[in-house]
């Protein structure tokens, strides 16, 4: 038994389907907003909370399958109980959706992790096929100090598969390992080698930061400044500045000290916070990340926000792969960055896919579990198909890459009554 679609336009009639298999009973169905109540509790309402909204029939409009028409007056999720006859057969949830986030598909993606071109495991497409198995739609390959590994990722995949996309990305630093860590994602050019090539160039140009800028109580001014520097570059090369895991306790000191950190969101020095970072096992570093978001976003500042593993292995027992990741409501792959910035990204922290939590705008927090309750479990199923077929490819789009993606194709367009049409 099942109903589709599960997303709806808000403020529109609309059918919904079950289907069943050889019902002889007569058939109802329960729909109710969990937010905004068609029938508001009152004295006059005083009853049974299970009878306040009425079951209303089903009508039989082919073999196994029945229809209702319902308003979902309001975007927000709704809560469903379907009857046969005098037992109740299923209880389940949909979501309506106002018309701005209608066209917008959710694509699950980390914007942090590594390959074994630097500190990690796996070449770049073994990563991505890993990624794809675990229901992924978009990775950034973030190897330190260098940008090639992901172009190679992105070259692998490119010709094989549009449902799946690796971003241009790279983990930038100062000379040697550094003491700060920035992402360039989506960058079009690598801002970690000039850093290598010409340091004295560079450092004229961070003290050039230093002397036009004031940095009156930043506790490392020098600091502050380079990290400006490598925004704006990351920025010219079109890639979104992400500040990487500031409260990872490393080397006996945080990455990131918090005058610093204040300013640089204070004047707009970044495109997002890296708010759950998967190089944080014990908790600290993002319970800190989370109470600094909440302060400086009740002072007006605006920071997007990403979740990400910082992941090494896909396979290690204490890596950190699939737990912390982000969900963003873009209209296609070339959306995301823009979708980023335009804070329509939450930021994941996955224990299981029951145990969970996400973090972001309430908006967007609230779609996103739904989409992670009601969508990802097939989504997953479907995603892993597809990247068996990608990892057998053999560098050439195959017959089984096709068949994986119209399944998908045909999921979507059965689950999005908004995306029917595409």
């Amino acid at each position: 038994m099942k109903i589709y679609p599960k997303v709806y336009h808000s403020n529109k009639k609309q059918t919904v389907f079950l289907q069943i298999e050889k019902a002889e009973e007569k058939i109802t169905i329960k729909i109710q907003g969990m937010e905004y109540y068609t029938i508001p509790h009152s004295p006059l309402y005083r009853i049974d909370e299970e009878e306040r909204y009425p079951f209303v029939e089903m009508k039989k409009c082919g073999d196994d399958l029945y229809s209702v028409e319902y308003e979902f007056r309001q975007e927000q999720k709704y809560s469903v109980t379907v009857m046969v006859g005098a037992e109740v057969r299923l209880k389940t949830y949909l979501y309506a959706v106002d018309d701005d986030l209608a066209p917008l598909y959710p694509f699950k993606g980390d914007t942090h992790l590594h390959s074994d071109h630097s500190d990690g495991e796996g070449t770049p497409f073994e990563v991505g096929c890993n990624y794809r198995k675990a229901g992924y739609d978009f990775i950034a390959i973030t190897d330190h100090h260098i940008m090639y590994p992901s172009v190679e990722g992105m070259s692998a995949f490119k010709p094989l598969t549009d449902t799946f996309t690796v971003f241009q990305a790279e983990e930038v630093h100062n000379r040697g390992m550094g003491y700060f860590h920035i992402i360039n994602f989506g960058g079009t050019v690598s801002v970690n080698e000039p850093i290598l090539a010409d340091p004295d160039a560079i450092e004229g140009k961070v003290q050039a930061i230093l002397a036009s800028r004031d940095f009156t109580g930043v506790a490392d001014p020098y600091a502050c400044a380079y990290r400006i520097f490598v925004a704006e570059e990351i920025r010219k090369g079109g890639g979104l500045a992400i500040m990487a895991h500031p409260y990872w306790d490393c080397y006996g000191e945080y990455n990131a000290q918090t005058e610093n950190v204040r300013y640089l969101w204070k004047n707009g020095c970044y495109d997002a916070l890296e708010l759950l970072a998967g190089c944080d096992f014990r908790g600290n570093g993002n319970n800190l990340q989370l109470a600094l978001w909440a302060d400086l976003r009740a002072e007006g500042v605006k920071i997007p926000v990403v979740g990400a593993s910082d992941s090494h292995s896909c396979t290690a027992t204490d890596s950190l792969f699939n737990k912390q990741f982000s969900i963003v409501f873009a209209k296609d792959a070339d959306d995301i960055k823009n979708a980023i910035v335009a804070e329509r990204s939450v930021a994941i922290d996955r224990r299981t896919d029951a145990d969970f939590y996400a973090f972001g705008k309430y908006r967007y927090v609230k779609y996103a579990r739904f989409i992670m309750e009601e969508y990802a479990p097939a989504y997953n199923r479907l995603a892993a198909d597809h990247a068996a077929a990608l990892s057998l490819s053999n560098g050439e789009r195959t017959p089984s890459i096709a068949l994986a993606e119209d399944r998908i194709l045909a999921y979507k367009r059965e689950f999005f009554a908004t995306l029917s049409q595409d």
